[in-house]
């Protein structure tokens, strides 16, 4: 990715100094000159320019966001995302070609929670890595643990419990269910508005902050992603019903016998 360097004298950490954060790219220099930037601001910076190197790094260490290029030389980005998500939901912004529209698409859906367009401009990357780490309260790399405390409340042991403000969701059994960040952006949206259906359009604009495509189906690989952890039958969705030529509806979380 080729950064646009934008004059940006202004050095405030604004605390994000514990912030650690793994850049994967190919090109040295370009490496170099993002780190640097990012450093400026108070982050601290791990490189990768493989994916082989970018995988021994994250199995090694905790990271609260990843900065991922897709395309790196004759390998990409693609299948480096897609196992860091079968155990982890650390924020990823991926990085894209200019009008790849497809790419943007298929990160999403592999669970990438936001994109840069190359050339890459410092002071948006900058802009987004703090808002993304906002919303995901700096969730990190660490492993999603295998269970949780039962509920205090013993009347609701068998009740789904979701916390959007620690970004929670906890099954009826009382384990911790791993949510991506653009998975429970998603839901927080869906639970405001329950039993109000929800356009495509609205939660494109509110949870992806940009407009609905009709070839855009990360929104729809979302919520079939939350189905699986959330529908008794994902075959057969009661929870987030489809609105035919609306979008969704959610209607509760399910009720356990």
């Amino acid at each position: 990715m080729a950064p646009a360097m934008e004059a940006d004298q202004t050095d405030e950490t604004t605390g994000d100094s514990a912030v650690s954060l793994l850049l994967v790219d190919d090109d040295a220099e370009i490496r170099s000159e993002v780190r640097e930037y990012l450093e400026a601001h108070g982050f601290e910076i791990s490189e990768a320019p493989d994916t082989r190197s970018a995988k021994a790094l994250f199995g090694s260490r905790h990271f609260n966001l990843v900065i991922l290029d897709l395309w790196l030389g004759k390998e990409n980005g693609f299948d480096f995302l897609r196992d860091i998500r079968q155990t982890h939901s650390t924020p990823c912004i991926m990085v894209t070609a200019h009008g790849e529209a497809t790419d943007k698409v298929v990160g999403l859906e592999l669970g990438a929670d936001d994109y840069v367009v190359k050339p890459v401009n410092l002071r948006e990357l900058l802009a987004r890595i703090r808002a993304l780490l906002r919303r995901s309260g700096r969730s990190g790399s660490e492993p999603q643990p295998a269970a949780s405390p039962k509920p205090e409340n013993g009347d609701n042991a068998t009740s789904w419990r979701f916390d959007p403000v620690r970004r929670n969701l906890l099954s009826p059994e009382g384990e911790l269910v791993p949510l991506t960040t653009a998975e429970c952006d998603l839901l927080i949206e869906l639970v405001a508005h329950e039993g109000s259906p929800q356009t495509r359009e609205d939660l494109c604009r509110r949870v992806f902050n940009r407009q609905w495509q009709p070839y855009d189906r990360s929104l729809d690989s979302i919520v079939v992603k939350l189905r699986r952890k959330l529908e008794p039958n994902p075959d057969h969705p009661m929870v987030i019903k489809t609105i035919r030529g609306k979008g969704y509806l959610f209607t509760g979380f399910p009720s356990e016998q």
